[in-house]
């Protein structure tokens, strides 16, 4: 007895669409499916019947796209390639559906996943459906080669097929990805990020309150691959991206990981395809309206002070600070203390003074004394970035404003950037 009489025959439904067994189930009646046409060299009646209860009205509209011979299978080949596809990197074809709206779209082989407006929103959404009538369409001409078309490109023009419809492209390799996920993991203190692209590559923003504000820069030259056709705003939740991201994290070197990043513009999804030793993940984030964030910035010319140090002395620092205190005072001075951090608790002061002259003090240059309240709570987010960067600058201006500036080194000589701007709660 195959799979779907057992559901069928012991009067239970099928589990809820995303529910694992619910996509084993699929699976395997697709398996079975295939199998009979391969012995049978036809879709049964029978077989009909059960895809037509399994999909109900996606399988009749994605049997009609079969039926008409509207998907195409297009390579470099000059026949139809048959045999399974190793990965999405390896991938040496793509399938193009034309839809009833004259529409095409664009599919990888064998993922579950279109850019379609049912997909995005009767998948994705409200998970009403598990896929939509096009990759359905295209798994019925990929099992009955004879509904299916052909079309032959040059390895140029196959390149540019699955990308020019998105608007930003991006791949990168196990050794960049680590990096990227601890910027996101330092910025990731609250849920909305906004991203903006450009030709120098992401740059990824945090705001809390209008008091603090955190980005990450991620550099074009980090990425294996980075395409934008022109600069491009949208707003995500960094939770879900950051777990997206370590979904499926190597235990080893040795182990293969791939990610590609598509967005094709304003109301479409943020679409992730991760790939790890073959296995393919998709991911498909949803896209939010950007809020206005505050303008954050430090004019070189109203810069008052500066200090560059190595992270591990502020490491020791912030080691220090009572976590139970809620204002941190900050001294920077021509004079001395020079460099002071105050804490004020209940019943006793803390001051910790730093040399000017400290061998992890790169520079230090002040040119008057401004002595600003922070609370703790701003300033605490802003020692993320401490584990994975191993410079760091601050610099202040006469309105009190507080920036830290982390530089990160890549295993392959790149370098990012962090910036965390915190408003003062009083000058002193």
């Amino acid at each position: 007895m195959n799979s779907y009489q057992q559901v069928v025959n012991t009067g239970s439904q099928p589990p809820t669409v995303y529910d694992q067994k619910y996509v084993d189930f699929v699976d395997n009646v697709l398996k079975e499916v295939a199998d009979d046409f391969e012995r049978e060299k036809k879709f049964s009646d029978q077989n009909l019947l059960k895809l037509h209860k399994l999909f109900d009205g996606v399988f009749e509209r994605a049997l009609d796209l079969y039926e008409q011979q509207r998907v195409t299978q297009i390579s470099t080949s000059n026949a139809i390639i048959t045999e399974p596809c190793k990965g999405i990197n390896e991938a040496s074809w793509l399938m193009q559906v034309k839809g009833h709206s004259g529409a095409f779209y664009t599919l990888f082989p064998e993922i579950n996943y279109c850019t379609c407006a049912a997909f995005r929103h009767q998948v994705l959404t409200d998970r009403s459906a598990f896929t939509c009538k096009h990759v359905l369409a295209t798994w019925l001409a990929s099992i009955d080669n004879e509904k299916l078309l052909h079309q032959q490109l040059t390895q140029k023009q196959f390149n540019n097929l699955n990308t020019e419809d998105y608007i930003l492209v991006a791949k990168v390799g196990l050794t960049n990805l680590k990096i990227i996920i601890e910027l996101l993991k330092a910025t990731n203190f609250k849920e909305i990020a906004t991203c903006l692209g450009s030709e120098n590559g992401l740059k990824i923003t945090v705001e809390d309150a209008k008091c603090m504000q955190a980005s990450a820069y991620i550099p074009s030259t980090v990425f294996d691959e980075f395409e934008l056709k022109e600069d491009v705003t949208f707003s995500l939740s960094l939770n879900i991206l950051v777990d997206c991201l370590c979904m499926f994290w190597p235990t080893s070197q040795e182990n293969s990981v791939t990610v590609q990043i598509f967005y094709k513009g304003t109301g479409y999804p943020l679409s992730i395809i991760i790939e790890e030793d073959g296995i393919i993940t998709d991911c498909s984030l949803k896209t939010l309206e950007v809020e206005e964030l505050l303008d954050f910035h430090l004019d070189t010319e109203n810069v008052v002070n500066k200090v560059v140090l190595q992270t591990e002395l502020l490491k020791a620092v912030m080691a220090e600070l009572d976590p139970t205190s809620q204002l941190v005072k900050l001294c920077l001075s021509p004079e001395k203390p020079f460099f002071r951090i105050s804490l004020e608790s209940i019943g006793s002061v803390c001051h910790i003074d730093l040399p000017h002259d400290n061998d992890l003090i790169d520079t230090f240059q002040c040119t008057t004394t401004v002595t600003s309240t922070f609370k703790l709570e701003y300033i605490k987010p802003a020692m993320k970035a401490l584990s994975c960067a191993s410079k760091v600058s601050l610099r202040t201006n006469n309105a009190g404003l507080l920036c830290f500036q982390y530089m990160i080194k890549t295993e392959n000589g790149n370098t990012c950037y962090m910036e965390y701007y915190v408003r003062f709660f009083m000058i002193n």
